[in-house]
């Protein structure tokens, strides 16, 4: 019995301690805000704040591009960038872009379950004063 309990306690201590934590998405979005907070600012400038779509069918999935153009002084980093829901998709390069530099950020809006009018947004962070710059598409969707 006594055995058994002390072979309890090492395997216990052993997978205690052989586990990797894993950081979750929030915890993983919370520290680059904060490397965020600590990089030095920029300024950034886009070609157009809001895309039309105008009249889409339901179910269609459409797309669209937005450039960013660095505006300030400093490297421009873009930590993430997210749809205001599944059904928004934005893509942007990781990579940093320099003073006066542009980089496309791609984005795909499926339409599928939604009718009538919408406006999506994508939120993009970065190293602006802002933190978060916000982008949005706009859509007609009629129902099939």
């Amino acid at each position: 019995m006594k055995n058994t309990i002390k072979f309890f306690v090492v395997a216990s201590l052993l997978i205690t301690c052989s586990c990797k934590k894993e950081v979750s998405a929030e915890e993983n979005f919370m520290l680059n805000v904060q490397k965020n907070a600590d990089a030095p600012k920029t300024k950034v400038a886009f070609d157009k704040e809001v895309h039309n779509f105008g009249e889409i069918k339901q179910g269609e999935i459409v797309s669209t591009t937005f450039t960013i153009k660095n505006v300030g002084d400093n490297d421009l980093y873009v930590l993430e960038a997210h749809g205001s829901c599944g059904c928004t998709v934005p893509e942007v390069t990781k990579e940093a872009i320099e003073p006066g530099e542009s980089a496309p950020i791609h984005v795909k809006f499926d339409s599928n379950g939604k009718s009538g009018e919408v406006t999506k947004s994508v939120m993009i962070t970065c190293n602006t004063a802002k933190i978060v710059e916000t982008i949005n598409i706009k859509a007609s969707i009629k129902s099939k």
